[in-house]
């Protein structure tokens, strides 16, 4: 598979219906563990978010057209650490996009602003982002059992990290 190049922009207000979506899809409810959100939830979300001084940015793909969002959040910089999290459109998933923005991302939270680690959680059942994950360099580094609810059953929630000094070894 070709590398799918991505540019990461501002995550703009505009942005915010397309991002409700990607969000209501129910392969995004099952994998996020949400229900679903009305419009004026999903603008009350991305407006913690900022608040919260998280970084938003889009991802659009070759042609430039939106096709996702990636962020730090819960940014730390006393010690030196923040989450990372991505969505994609329904459309884009499965093509190489998700690797290639998580990439940016990282390159923005290391060399950009510093930190040492960046960090995730994600659905034991969710074996296509676990799978990505590895591939960035992402260690597992504990396993929460039956952390989370979905659907009648209780699954269990990866926690995930990558350090500054094991990125710039690649």
């Amino acid at each position: 598979m070709a590398v799918k190049q991505v540019t990461l922009r501002s995550f703009e207000t505009e942005d915010i219906k397309e991002l409700h979506r990607w969000s209501n899809d129910p392969v995004s409810i099952s994998m996020a563990g949400r229900v679903p959100l009305t419009y004026e939830q999903m603008e009350n979300h991305v407006e913690k978010k900022r608040k919260n001084d998280d970084l938003l940015l889009a991802v659009e793909n070759e042609e430039h057209t939106l096709i996702g969002w990636v962020f730090l959040q819960n940014i730390e910089y006393a010690h030196g650490r923040a989450g990372i999290g991505i969505l994609l459109s329904p459309e884009a998933r499965g093509h190489g996009y998700g690797k290639n923005a998580m990439e940016q991302m990282i390159n923005i939270g290391f060399n950009q602003l510093r930190l040492n680690k960046i960090y995730l959680t994600t659905r034991g059942t969710n074996e296509q982002a676990i799978g990505l994950y590895k591939k960035i360099g992402f260690i597992v580094e504990g396993q929460l059992r039956k952390h989370a609810y979905m659907e009648g059953n209780y699954y269990d929630t990866y926690f995930m990290g990558i350090l500054a000094s094991e990125w710039k070894q690649k």
